[in-house]
């Protein structure tokens, strides 16, 4: 039975309150199958190796709860100090089991040293009812029944069930079903009506493949095989469709089959980002093929620390053709040093003025015998939208480099790739956002597959 006031702290759904011994409950996840173990439930104990404060709270206290490992790390639990709980990820009770030497790792209430088997929702799948009126397989009873001797299976020890055997893909009516998950439930409780004979202990090998919103099951035992084609359908439509009041509860993670909401979104703006591209790189083109690309000067300056006067004025020059832009290349011969330069260029007729300023800085050397360099001794500017006529440039440098050579060249109406570049970046940041929560969306569905998308970083 969902516990509403404990909610799971990693993925967030109602934990499952499963009595499983008198007296003793265990708190279980049905979604990412994780499981908690209130203080003086586990028959072993365990001391935490330099923890530290965990993201994870604790179901019962709210408060962040410790992480750290036991057996030397090969296991990672999460403690609240406040009420002792430990919480178990999927998997972990079963590594918890070999590394004790304890098949049984909860401990009966009655006699807190004979430790008893747990029965979970992260280790269990309980049968749901079917069909009014059918065959009732077990009475109500009003305490669950005794366990088999081996309630979970050998199989449930391993993440990866007979995941060799298992077909990547399958398909059915046109579609591709890819494998989300294989996993042995096991029958932990029998309660309601049946058209089938129920048992505590039975098990199936259950595989998941997800065309969202169409989830495909196969159950498998010794005697048969049954598939199930199941639909994702949202809370709200279950919520309307049998007249519940007030709203459904929020829902938490990413369900197996759920559709992914930025699929159709992505989908839409592909046009439009493709023709916008487009625009971009034939308005370049075209102001690629008009464009004058024209030099207007080419001069070699010095500059001497003796020198009386430290700016130097270049001969004027033509700048013709329409309102464009003006590109200045300075090179100079630094070496492991820099130099900063003051520019003007000023209309002969008019003595109008664009005052811009560059520094100029390289420097290199050997290290550890590598060798390294910082900067360049060149530089461009682009002085935008000079109106065409007469012009000269005024330079003054600012180093203590002597001679400092200088080489100056002038271009007129250079088109510059940047600058729809820009534009197709800022164009793209809507489809890169869409394109990234859908990432995050297929990450998360299949962070709870048995393919979960990790690195090799990770798993190292």
């Amino acid at each position: 039975m969902a516990d509403p006031t404990m909610d799971c702290p990693k993925c967030g759904a109602p934990l499952e309150a499963n009595e499983v011994q008198p007296g003793t409950v265990v708190h279980g996840c049905s979604h990412c199958f994780g499981s908690f173990y209130s203080k003086g439930e586990l028959a072993v104990r365990l001391d935490l190796a330099a923890p530290k404060t965990g993201e994870a709270k604790c179901p019962r206290c709210r408060t962040a709860m410790d992480k750290g490992g036991i057996y030397d790390g090969r296991i990672e639990l999460d403690r609240c100090l406040a009420c002792g709980g430990f919480w178990f990820d999927a998997g972990e009770i079963g590594v918890l089991r070999r590394l004790s030497g304890l098949s049984q790792v909860v401990k009966a209430a009655a006699d807190p040293e004979a430790p008893l088997p747990p029965l979970s929702a992260a280790a269990a799948a309980p049968a749901t009812s079917a069909k009014p009126g059918a065959k009732t397989a077990a009475p109500e009873p009003k305490t669950p029944p005794e366990p088999k001797k081996s309630v979970v299976p050998p199989e449930m020890e391993s993440n990866d069930i007979d995941l060799g055997n298992q077909p990547a893909a399958v398909g059915h009516a046109g579609r591709r079903f890819d494998h989300f998950q294989t996993s042995i439930p096991v029958t932990t409780y029998v309660l309601g009506e049946f058209p089938w004979v129920a048992e505590v202990g039975d098990t199936v090998r259950m595989s998941d493949f997800v065309c969202p919103p169409l989830l495909l099951s196969e159950e498998t035992t010794k005697e048969e095989s049954v598939w199930t084609l199941g639909e994702y359908i949202e809370p709200q439509e279950i919520w309307d469709a049998f007249k519940l009041p007030d709203a459904p509860p929020p829902k938490h993670g990413v369900a197996a089959a759920q559709p992914n909401v930025w699929t159709g979104t992505l989908a839409g703006m592909r046009w439009p980002f493709a023709a916008a591209a487009a625009a971009c790189v034939l308005s370049y083109l075209a102001v690629n093929m008009v464009a004058l690309r024209r030099d207007v000067l080419d001069v070699g300056v010095q500059f001497s620390a003796q020198d009386p006067e430290k700016s130097r004025v270049t001969d004027v020059f033509e700048l013709g053709g329409r309102v464009s832009n003006v590109e200045i290349e300075l090179a100079t011969n630094l070496d492991n040093h820099w130099a900063e330069f003051q520019l003007t260029l000023i209309e002969a007729e008019t003595d109008k003025a664009y005052d811009f300023g560059r520094e100029i800085s390289y420097y290199h050397g050997v290290e550890d015998g590598e060798n390294w360099s910082e900067g360049s001794s060149w530089t461009r500017v682009y002085v935008p939208r000079v109106p065409p006529g007469r012009y000269y440039l005024r330079v003054e440098p600012e180093t203590d480099v002597s001679p400092l050579n200088l080489h100056l060249r002038v271009r007129r109406d250079v088109p510059l790739a940047r600058v729809p570049l820009l534009a197709l970046a800022l164009l793209g940041l809507p489809f890169a956002f869409a394109l990234w929560q859908s990432r995050t969306f297929e990450t998360a569905r299949w962070m709870q597959s048995d393919h979960a998308p990790v690195s090799d970083e990770d798993d190292e």
